[in-house]
Protein backbone atom coordinates (compact mmCIF):
# COMPACT_ATOMS: atom_id res chain seq x y z
CA UNK A 1 0.00 0.00 0.00
CA UNK A 2 2.69 2.36 0.74
CA UNK A 3 4.61 1.66 -2.22
CA UNK A 4 1.32 2.21 -4.00
CA UNK A 5 0.84 6.01 -2.61
CA UNK A 6 4.66 6.52 -2.87
CA UNK A 7 3.80 5.85 -6.83
CA UNK A 8 1.40 7.89 -7.10
CA UNK A 9 2.96 10.48 -4.91
CA UNK A 10 5.58 11.15 -7.80
CA UNK A 11 2.28 11.00 -9.93
CA UNK A 12 1.30 14.23 -8.33
CA UNK A 13 4.57 16.09 -8.16
CA UNK A 14 4.68 15.85 -11.95
CA UNK A 15 0.74 16.97 -12.04
CA UNK A 16 1.67 19.72 -9.64
CA UNK A 17 4.50 20.92 -11.29
CA UNK A 18 2.95 20.45 -14.71
CA UNK A 19 0.04 22.62 -13.61
CA UNK A 20 2.07 25.24 -12.03
CA UNK A 21 4.40 25.83 -15.03
CA UNK A 22 0.99 25.97 -17.27
CA UNK A 23 -0.64 28.79 -15.25
CA UNK A 24 2.52 30.55 -15.05
CA UNK A 25 2.45 30.53 -18.76
CA UNK A 26 -0.86 31.76 -19.31
CA UNK A 27 -0.41 34.08 -16.24
CA UNK A 28 2.84 36.03 -18.25
CA UNK A 29 1.31 36.28 -21.24
CA UNK A 30 -2.02 37.75 -19.89
CA UNK A 31 0.05 40.45 -17.66
CA UNK A 32 2.08 41.45 -21.18
CA UNK A 33 -1.35 42.27 -22.25
CA UNK A 34 -1.01 39.48 -25.29
CA UNK A 35 -4.46 38.28 -24.50
CA UNK A 36 -7.06 38.28 -26.66
CA UNK A 37 -10.99 39.79 -26.57
CA UNK A 38 -12.39 37.45 -29.34
CA UNK A 39 -10.52 34.48 -27.17
CA UNK A 40 -10.02 35.12 -23.02
CA UNK A 41 -12.50 38.16 -23.00
CA UNK A 42 -15.23 36.92 -24.27
CA UNK A 43 -14.85 33.30 -21.84
CA UNK A 44 -13.77 35.72 -19.08
CA UNK A 45 -17.39 38.07 -19.68
CA UNK A 46 -20.01 35.02 -19.62
CA UNK A 47 -18.23 33.46 -16.65
CA UNK A 48 -18.43 36.73 -14.94
CA UNK A 49 -22.10 37.38 -16.11
CA UNK A 50 -22.90 34.10 -14.78
CA UNK A 51 -21.85 34.30 -10.96
CA UNK A 52 -23.36 37.46 -10.52
CA UNK A 53 -26.71 36.00 -11.86
CA UNK A 54 -26.70 38.72 -14.74
CA UNK A 55 -27.72 37.04 -18.16
CA UNK A 56 -24.60 35.60 -19.87
CA UNK A 57 -24.50 37.29 -22.94
CA UNK A 58 -21.17 38.54 -24.46
CA UNK A 59 -21.39 41.77 -25.87
CA UNK A 60 -18.04 40.86 -27.73
CA UNK A 61 -20.24 37.95 -29.86
CA UNK A 62 -23.87 39.51 -29.16
CA UNK A 63 -24.89 35.82 -28.02
CA UNK A 64 -25.83 33.84 -24.82
CA UNK A 65 -22.82 31.41 -23.13
CA UNK A 66 -24.72 28.39 -23.86
CA UNK A 67 -24.84 29.41 -27.63
CA UNK A 68 -21.07 28.73 -27.74
CA UNK A 69 -21.01 25.05 -28.25
CA UNK A 70 -23.35 24.38 -25.23
CA UNK A 71 -20.47 24.47 -23.13
CA UNK A 72 -22.29 23.97 -19.78
CA UNK A 73 -19.01 23.51 -17.87
CA UNK A 74 -18.90 27.38 -17.83
CA UNK A 75 -21.30 27.20 -15.07
CA UNK A 76 -19.66 25.36 -13.06
CA UNK A 77 -16.45 27.40 -13.35
CA UNK A 78 -18.79 30.39 -12.19
CA UNK A 79 -18.81 28.85 -8.89
CA UNK A 80 -15.43 30.15 -8.20
CA UNK A 81 -15.82 33.35 -9.58
CA UNK A 82 -18.69 33.94 -6.91
CA UNK A 83 -15.63 32.60 -4.70
CA UNK A 84 -13.73 35.86 -6.22
CA UNK A 85 -13.88 37.14 -9.71
CA UNK A 86 -10.61 36.67 -11.38
CA UNK A 87 -9.53 35.58 -14.87
CA UNK A 88 -6.84 33.61 -12.95
CA UNK A 89 -9.64 31.06 -12.52
CA UNK A 90 -9.42 30.17 -15.83
CA UNK A 91 -5.87 29.79 -16.51
CA UNK A 92 -5.83 27.99 -13.13
CA UNK A 93 -8.95 25.29 -14.22
CA UNK A 94 -7.27 25.04 -17.58
CA UNK A 95 -3.80 24.26 -16.26
CA UNK A 96 -5.22 21.84 -13.58
CA UNK A 97 -7.09 19.74 -16.20
CA UNK A 98 -4.47 19.15 -18.56
CA UNK A 99 -1.91 18.68 -15.87
CA UNK A 100 -4.33 15.98 -14.06
CA UNK A 101 -4.49 14.00 -17.33
CA UNK A 102 -1.44 12.73 -16.18
CA UNK A 103 -3.62 10.50 -13.39
CA UNK A 104 -5.74 8.60 -16.25
CA UNK A 105 -2.69 8.20 -18.66
CA UNK A 106 -0.38 6.67 -15.95
CA UNK A 107 -3.61 4.55 -14.83
CA UNK A 108 -3.93 3.16 -18.53
CA UNK A 109 -0.32 2.63 -18.65
CA UNK A 110 -0.76 0.19 -15.61
CA UNK A 111 -4.08 -1.40 -16.59
CA UNK A 112 -2.48 -2.15 -20.24
CA UNK A 113 0.48 -4.11 -18.30
CA UNK A 114 3.17 -1.80 -18.39
CA UNK A 115 5.87 -1.95 -15.80
CA UNK A 116 5.79 1.15 -13.02
CA UNK A 117 9.01 2.56 -14.69
CA UNK A 118 7.18 2.70 -18.44
CA UNK A 119 4.31 4.07 -17.04
CA UNK A 120 6.45 6.86 -15.74
CA UNK A 121 8.02 7.70 -18.75
CA UNK A 122 4.59 7.38 -20.61
CA UNK A 123 3.05 9.77 -18.09
CA UNK A 124 6.40 12.24 -18.71
CA UNK A 125 5.51 11.77 -22.51
CA UNK A 126 2.25 13.07 -21.71
CA UNK A 127 3.14 16.37 -19.98
CA UNK A 128 6.01 17.24 -22.33
CA UNK A 129 3.48 16.39 -25.34
CA UNK A 130 4.24 20.12 -27.06
CA UNK A 131 0.55 20.91 -28.04
CA UNK A 132 -0.40 20.38 -24.40
CA UNK A 133 2.61 23.47 -23.50
CA UNK A 134 1.73 25.51 -26.89
CA UNK A 135 -2.27 25.11 -26.38
CA UNK A 136 -2.86 26.00 -22.91
CA UNK A 137 -1.02 29.54 -23.36
CA UNK A 138 -2.02 30.65 -27.09
CA UNK A 139 -5.58 30.04 -26.98
CA UNK A 140 -5.79 31.76 -23.52
CA UNK A 141 -8.75 29.31 -22.53
CA UNK A 142 -10.74 26.50 -24.04
CA UNK A 143 -13.67 24.92 -22.46
CA UNK A 144 -12.23 21.26 -24.01
CA UNK A 145 -9.10 21.30 -21.97
CA UNK A 146 -11.26 20.24 -19.26
CA UNK A 147 -12.50 17.05 -21.20
CA UNK A 148 -8.70 16.05 -22.15
CA UNK A 149 -8.51 14.53 -18.60
CA UNK A 150 -12.17 13.23 -18.67
CA UNK A 151 -11.72 11.27 -22.27
CA UNK A 152 -9.00 9.52 -20.82
CA UNK A 153 -10.46 8.87 -17.25
CA UNK A 154 -13.90 7.21 -19.39
CA UNK A 155 -11.51 5.09 -20.92
CA UNK A 156 -9.74 3.94 -18.25
CA UNK A 157 -13.31 3.32 -16.52
CA UNK A 158 -15.42 2.30 -18.84
CA UNK A 159 -12.28 -0.73 -19.62
CA UNK A 160 -12.05 -1.56 -15.91
CA UNK A 161 -15.88 -1.69 -15.53
CA UNK A 162 -16.19 1.21 -13.20
CA UNK A 163 -19.87 2.20 -14.16
CA UNK A 164 -20.21 5.27 -12.04
CA UNK A 165 -17.05 6.53 -12.35
CA UNK A 166 -17.84 6.01 -16.48
CA UNK A 167 -20.86 7.89 -16.41
CA UNK A 168 -19.15 11.35 -14.37
CA UNK A 169 -16.55 11.41 -16.87
CA UNK A 170 -18.48 11.24 -20.57
CA UNK A 171 -21.00 13.55 -18.51
CA UNK A 172 -18.09 16.32 -17.85
CA UNK A 173 -16.91 15.49 -22.10
CA UNK A 174 -20.13 16.51 -23.00
CA UNK A 175 -20.17 19.42 -20.57
CA UNK A 176 -17.52 20.93 -22.32
CA UNK A 177 -18.46 21.15 -25.93
CA UNK A 178 -20.98 20.30 -28.02
CA UNK A 179 -18.96 18.48 -31.03
CA UNK A 180 -17.36 16.79 -28.54
CA UNK A 181 -20.36 13.99 -28.68
CA UNK A 182 -18.65 12.75 -31.84
CA UNK A 183 -15.71 12.06 -29.68
CA UNK A 184 -18.56 10.33 -27.28
CA UNK A 185 -20.33 8.20 -30.43
CA UNK A 186 -16.11 6.77 -31.37
CA UNK A 187 -15.10 6.16 -28.01
CA UNK A 188 -18.53 3.64 -27.94
CA UNK A 189 -17.69 2.18 -31.06
CA UNK A 190 -14.52 1.57 -29.73
CA UNK A 191 -15.48 0.00 -26.08
CA UNK A 192 -18.02 -1.82 -28.30
CA UNK A 193 -15.70 -3.71 -31.06
CA UNK A 194 -12.64 -3.30 -29.76
CA UNK A 195 -13.17 -3.63 -26.21
CA UNK A 196 -15.93 -5.85 -26.15
CA UNK A 197 -17.50 -3.62 -23.42
CA UNK A 198 -21.18 -3.39 -25.32
CA UNK A 199 -22.74 -1.80 -22.80
CA UNK A 200 -20.60 0.68 -21.98
CA UNK A 201 -20.24 1.49 -25.90
CA UNK A 202 -24.04 1.34 -26.46
CA UNK A 203 -24.56 3.85 -23.73
CA UNK A 204 -21.81 6.42 -25.17
CA UNK A 205 -23.61 5.70 -28.82
CA UNK A 206 -26.79 6.47 -27.59
CA UNK A 207 -26.53 9.28 -25.48
CA UNK A 208 -23.61 10.97 -27.84
CA UNK A 209 -26.18 10.87 -30.80
CA UNK A 210 -28.94 12.55 -28.83
CA UNK A 211 -26.69 14.93 -27.31
CA UNK A 212 -25.36 16.18 -30.89
CA UNK A 213 -28.86 16.34 -31.71
CA UNK A 214 -29.82 18.83 -29.41
CA UNK A 215 -26.95 20.86 -29.08
CA UNK A 216 -26.21 20.91 -32.30
CA UNK A 217 -29.65 20.78 -34.43
CA UNK A 218 -31.60 22.73 -31.61
CA UNK A 219 -29.80 24.84 -28.47
CA UNK A 220 -26.81 26.27 -30.11
CA UNK A 221 -29.05 27.92 -33.58
CA UNK A 222 -31.86 28.75 -31.07
CA UNK A 223 -29.59 31.00 -28.43
CA UNK A 224 -27.26 32.54 -31.52
CA UNK A 225 -29.49 33.18 -34.36
CA UNK A 226 -30.11 30.11 -36.30
CA UNK A 227 -25.89 29.67 -36.93
CA UNK A 228 -23.73 26.32 -35.59
CA UNK A 229 -20.59 27.55 -34.11
CA UNK A 230 -17.51 26.51 -36.52
CA UNK A 231 -19.46 25.74 -39.77
CA UNK A 232 -18.43 28.65 -41.37
CA UNK A 233 -14.37 26.86 -41.45
CA UNK A 234 -16.14 24.56 -43.92
CA UNK A 235 -17.33 26.44 -46.56
CA UNK A 236 -16.10 24.28 -49.50
CA UNK A 237 -18.28 21.36 -48.03
CA UNK A 238 -21.66 23.70 -47.28
CA UNK A 239 -23.17 26.48 -44.97
CA UNK A 240 -24.90 24.01 -42.59
CA UNK A 241 -24.13 20.84 -40.86
CA UNK A 242 -26.85 18.78 -42.98
CA UNK A 243 -25.30 20.08 -46.07
CA UNK A 244 -21.67 19.39 -45.32
CA UNK A 245 -22.67 15.47 -43.93
CA UNK A 246 -24.57 15.34 -47.22
CA UNK A 247 -21.39 16.25 -49.45
CA UNK A 248 -19.03 13.72 -47.04
CA UNK A 249 -21.66 11.04 -47.95
CA UNK A 250 -22.05 11.91 -51.65
CA UNK A 251 -18.66 13.15 -52.64
CA UNK A 252 -16.43 10.67 -51.63
CA UNK A 253 -13.81 11.34 -53.42
CA UNK A 254 -14.01 15.42 -52.68
CA UNK A 255 -13.04 13.88 -49.13
CA UNK A 256 -10.51 11.85 -49.31
CA UNK A 257 -8.37 13.83 -51.53
CA UNK A 258 -8.04 16.46 -48.40
CA UNK A 259 -6.52 13.56 -46.59
CA UNK A 260 -3.53 13.45 -48.74
CA UNK A 261 -2.57 17.58 -49.08
CA UNK A 262 1.17 18.74 -48.43
CA UNK A 263 -0.45 20.39 -45.32
CA UNK A 264 -1.94 17.38 -43.56
CA UNK A 265 0.43 15.11 -44.23
CA UNK A 266 2.86 17.26 -42.24
CA UNK A 267 0.10 18.01 -39.52
CA UNK A 268 0.12 13.62 -39.56
CA UNK A 269 4.00 14.08 -38.62
CA UNK A 270 3.24 16.80 -36.24
CA UNK A 271 0.74 14.82 -34.09
CA UNK A 272 2.97 11.70 -33.78
CA UNK A 273 6.56 13.31 -33.74
CA UNK A 274 7.00 13.37 -30.42
CA UNK A 275 6.19 9.39 -29.76
CA UNK A 276 6.86 7.77 -33.35
CA UNK A 277 10.38 6.05 -32.10
CA UNK A 278 7.60 3.53 -30.36
CA UNK A 279 4.38 3.28 -32.11
CA UNK A 280 3.24 0.33 -33.68
CA UNK A 281 0.40 0.10 -36.55
CA UNK A 282 -1.10 -2.89 -35.01
CA UNK A 283 -2.38 -0.42 -31.99
CA UNK A 284 -3.44 2.31 -34.22
CA UNK A 285 -7.35 1.30 -33.31
CA UNK A 286 -6.73 2.57 -30.09
CA UNK A 287 -7.03 6.08 -32.02
CA UNK A 288 -10.49 5.55 -33.21
CA UNK A 289 -11.80 7.99 -30.61
CA UNK A 290 -9.78 10.54 -32.21
CA UNK A 291 -10.78 10.46 -35.45
CA UNK A 292 -14.03 12.78 -35.30
CA UNK A 293 -12.07 15.17 -34.43
CA UNK A 294 -9.07 14.40 -36.58
CA UNK A 295 -11.72 14.51 -39.24
CA UNK A 296 -12.96 17.75 -38.74
CA UNK A 297 -9.60 19.29 -38.55
CA UNK A 298 -8.77 17.64 -41.94
CA UNK A 299 -11.52 18.86 -43.58
CA UNK A 300 -11.37 22.29 -42.71
CA UNK A 301 -10.51 25.64 -44.93
CA UNK A 302 -8.85 26.92 -42.04
CA UNK A 303 -4.68 25.67 -41.59
CA UNK A 304 -5.05 26.79 -38.34
CA UNK A 305 -6.79 23.55 -37.38
CA UNK A 306 -4.16 21.16 -38.56
CA UNK A 307 -1.05 22.39 -35.89
CA UNK A 308 0.11 21.93 -32.50
CA UNK A 309 -0.44 25.46 -31.42
CA UNK A 310 -4.46 26.14 -31.70
CA UNK A 311 -6.69 24.38 -29.81
CA UNK A 312 -8.61 21.77 -31.99
CA UNK A 313 -6.24 19.10 -31.11
CA UNK A 314 -6.76 19.39 -27.92
CA UNK A 315 -9.38 16.05 -28.43
CA UNK A 316 -6.03 13.94 -30.66
CA UNK A 317 -3.18 14.17 -28.61
CA UNK A 318 -4.43 12.17 -25.71
CA UNK A 319 -5.14 9.47 -28.04
CA UNK A 320 -2.03 9.21 -29.41
CA UNK A 321 0.08 9.22 -26.40
CA UNK A 322 -2.54 5.70 -25.52
CA UNK A 323 -1.47 4.62 -29.06
CA UNK A 324 2.10 4.83 -27.87
CA UNK A 325 2.10 2.72 -24.51
CA UNK A 326 -0.34 0.23 -26.44
CA UNK A 327 2.55 -0.16 -28.70
CA UNK A 328 5.31 -0.02 -25.78
CA UNK A 329 3.35 -3.17 -23.99
CA UNK A 330 3.52 -4.95 -27.57
CA UNK A 331 6.57 -4.24 -28.50
CA UNK A 332 7.84 -5.94 -24.88
CA UNK A 333 5.06 -9.16 -24.99
CA UNK A 334 6.84 -9.84 -28.89
CA UNK A 335 10.51 -8.88 -27.55
CA UNK A 336 11.41 -6.47 -29.84
CA UNK A 337 12.72 -2.81 -29.90
CA UNK A 338 14.86 -3.98 -26.18
CA UNK A 339 16.17 -0.31 -26.49
CA UNK A 340 13.52 1.46 -26.30
CA UNK A 341 13.89 2.12 -22.37
CA UNK A 342 12.11 4.21 -20.38
CA UNK A 343 15.19 6.97 -20.10
CA UNK A 344 15.25 7.05 -23.92
CA UNK A 345 11.85 7.79 -24.47
CA UNK A 346 12.10 10.69 -21.83
CA UNK A 347 14.94 11.84 -23.89
CA UNK A 348 13.18 11.96 -27.05
CA UNK A 349 10.20 13.27 -25.68
CA UNK A 350 12.26 16.42 -24.35
CA UNK A 351 13.76 16.43 -27.73
CA UNK A 352 10.93 16.71 -29.23
CA UNK A 353 9.39 18.96 -26.78
CA UNK A 354 12.37 21.45 -27.08
CA UNK A 355 11.80 21.39 -31.18
CA UNK A 356 8.09 21.72 -31.48
CA UNK A 357 6.63 23.72 -28.03
CA UNK A 358 6.45 27.64 -28.78
CA UNK A 359 8.21 28.41 -25.55
CA UNK A 360 10.56 31.12 -27.83
CA UNK A 361 6.79 33.17 -28.26
CA UNK A 362 7.67 34.84 -25.06
CA UNK A 363 10.71 36.63 -26.28
CA UNK A 364 10.21 36.70 -29.93
CA UNK A 365 6.61 38.17 -29.37
CA UNK A 366 5.12 38.63 -26.12
CA UNK A 367 8.08 41.39 -24.93
CA UNK A 368 6.48 43.78 -27.23
CA UNK A 369 4.80 45.48 -24.26
CA UNK A 370 7.03 45.18 -21.86
CA UNK A 371 8.05 49.24 -21.70
CA UNK A 372 4.70 49.86 -21.62
CA UNK A 373 3.42 48.02 -19.14
CA UNK A 374 3.02 50.39 -16.38
CA UNK A 375 1.19 52.94 -18.81
CA UNK A 376 -1.47 50.26 -19.70
CA UNK A 377 -2.19 48.95 -16.23
CA UNK A 378 -2.53 52.69 -14.91
CA UNK A 379 -4.96 53.25 -17.69
CA UNK A 380 -6.78 49.62 -16.42
CA UNK A 381 -6.93 51.12 -13.33
CA UNK A 382 -8.58 53.96 -13.66
CA UNK A 383 -11.29 52.26 -14.84
CA UNK A 384 -13.07 51.75 -11.93
CA UNK A 385 -16.83 51.08 -12.37
CA UNK A 386 -17.99 48.31 -14.53
CA UNK A 387 -19.61 50.63 -16.77
CA UNK A 388 -19.39 50.06 -20.61
CA UNK A 389 -15.97 50.48 -22.18
CA UNK A 390 -14.48 50.49 -25.96
CA UNK A 391 -10.95 48.71 -26.27
CA UNK A 392 -8.76 47.56 -28.31
CA UNK A 393 -8.61 43.61 -27.86
CA UNK A 394 -5.56 43.18 -25.97
CA UNK A 395 -6.65 45.34 -23.47
CA UNK A 396 -10.41 43.87 -23.32
CA UNK A 397 -9.68 40.80 -21.22
CA UNK A 398 -8.30 42.82 -18.43
CA UNK A 399 -11.39 44.63 -18.53
CA UNK A 400 -14.17 42.02 -19.20
CA UNK A 401 -16.38 42.08 -16.27
CA UNK A 402 -19.04 44.15 -17.08
CA UNK A 403 -22.27 43.85 -19.33
CA UNK A 404 -21.22 45.99 -22.17
CA UNK A 405 -17.86 45.76 -23.63
CA UNK A 406 -16.79 46.71 -27.09
CA UNK A 407 -13.69 46.38 -29.15
CA UNK A 408 -12.16 48.48 -31.72
CA UNK A 409 -12.65 48.07 -35.33
CA UNK A 410 -13.16 49.85 -38.57
CA UNK A 411 -16.91 48.30 -38.61
CA UNK A 412 -17.61 50.13 -36.31
CA UNK A 413 -19.68 53.57 -37.10
CA UNK A 414 -18.62 57.02 -36.13
CA UNK A 415 -17.95 58.30 -32.84
CA UNK A 416 -21.76 60.05 -33.36
CA UNK A 417 -23.90 56.78 -32.15
CA UNK A 418 -20.90 55.56 -29.73
CA UNK A 419 -20.30 58.65 -27.14
CA UNK A 420 -23.79 58.02 -26.08
CA UNK A 421 -23.27 53.83 -25.32
CA UNK A 422 -19.69 54.00 -23.11
CA UNK A 423 -18.90 55.22 -20.54
CA UNK A 424 -14.81 54.73 -21.20
CA UNK A 425 -12.50 54.71 -24.48
CA UNK A 426 -9.26 53.47 -23.57
CA UNK A 427 -6.93 52.92 -26.65
CA UNK A 428 -3.70 51.86 -27.56
CA UNK A 429 -2.48 52.91 -30.30
CA UNK A 430 0.49 50.68 -30.69
CA UNK A 431 -2.02 48.02 -30.83
CA UNK A 432 -2.96 47.96 -34.85
CA UNK A 433 -4.46 45.25 -36.93
CA UNK A 434 -6.36 44.64 -39.82
CA UNK A 435 -9.82 45.79 -37.67
CA UNK A 436 -7.70 48.27 -35.53
CA UNK A 437 -5.59 50.83 -38.54
CA UNK A 438 -3.43 53.60 -37.55
CA UNK A 439 -5.65 55.34 -39.47
CA UNK A 440 -8.72 54.27 -37.35
CA UNK A 441 -7.24 54.83 -33.85
CA UNK A 442 -5.77 58.20 -34.68
CA UNK A 443 -8.94 59.60 -36.13
CA UNK A 444 -11.18 58.07 -32.71
CA UNK A 445 -8.48 60.16 -30.53
CA UNK A 446 -9.05 63.12 -32.19
CA UNK A 447 -12.57 62.81 -32.31
CA UNK A 448 -12.77 62.35 -28.90
CA UNK A 449 -10.45 65.08 -28.00
CA UNK A 450 -13.04 67.98 -29.35
CA UNK A 451 -15.99 65.92 -28.00
CA UNK A 452 -17.68 68.09 -24.75
CA UNK A 453 -18.92 64.90 -23.29
CA UNK A 454 -15.24 63.36 -22.84
CA UNK A 455 -12.89 64.04 -20.68
CA UNK A 456 -8.88 63.03 -21.51
CA UNK A 457 -8.28 61.27 -17.98
CA UNK A 458 -5.11 59.67 -18.90
CA UNK A 459 -2.80 59.97 -21.74
CA UNK A 460 0.64 58.50 -21.42
CA UNK A 461 3.15 56.99 -24.82
CA UNK A 462 -0.20 56.75 -26.88
CA UNK A 463 -2.33 54.78 -24.09
CA UNK A 464 -5.43 57.28 -24.39
CA UNK A 465 -8.04 57.10 -21.77
CA UNK A 466 -11.16 59.07 -22.14
CA UNK A 467 -14.16 59.26 -19.53
CA UNK A 468 -17.70 60.48 -21.02
CA UNK A 469 -18.67 63.39 -18.15
CA UNK A 470 -22.63 63.53 -16.99
CA UNK A 471 -24.31 64.90 -19.45
CA UNK A 472 -26.81 68.02 -19.26
CA UNK A 473 -29.85 65.77 -19.47
CA UNK A 474 -28.64 63.26 -16.75
CA UNK A 475 -27.50 66.19 -14.49
CA UNK A 476 -30.99 67.37 -14.69
CA UNK A 477 -32.04 64.29 -13.78
CA UNK A 478 -29.96 63.79 -11.08
CA UNK A 479 -31.06 67.45 -9.52
CA UNK A 480 -35.11 66.26 -10.02
CA UNK A 481 -34.39 63.00 -8.13
CA UNK A 482 -32.49 64.93 -4.90
CA UNK A 483 -35.00 66.97 -4.87
CA UNK A 484 -38.13 64.77 -5.10
CA UNK A 485 -35.88 62.64 -2.22
CA UNK A 486 -36.04 65.82 -0.10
Amino acid sequence: MGKKLNQLGAIGWMMGVSALILFGCSSLRHALFQSTALDLAVFDQWVYLASQGLPPVSSLLGFHLLGDHAAFILYAIALLYKVYPNVHWLFAVQAIALAAGVFPVYALSLQTGLSVAYARAVALSYLLYPALFNINFYTDFRPEAIAVPALLWAMWAGIGGRTSQFIVAVAVVLSCKDILSLSVIALGLWLWIIQRRRLYGLGCIVVGTVWFAATVYYLVPMLRGGQVGGVVFYGSLGSSVSEILWKMITEPGLILGKFFLPDTLFYYLLLILPVIIGLHWQQVMIMVPALPMLLLNILSDYSAQRDLIHHYSLPIFPFIVLWFLRSLHQYQEQRKRPWLKPNLIVLWTLITFLTLAKYDYFLSRYLANISRLNYLNAAVSLVNTQESILTTSKIAPHLSHRPLIKITSTKLEHLQPIENKFKYILLDLHHTDADNTPELLNILVEQLKSNQKFNLSYQRNDVYLFTRSFSDEKISMFIKQNTINK
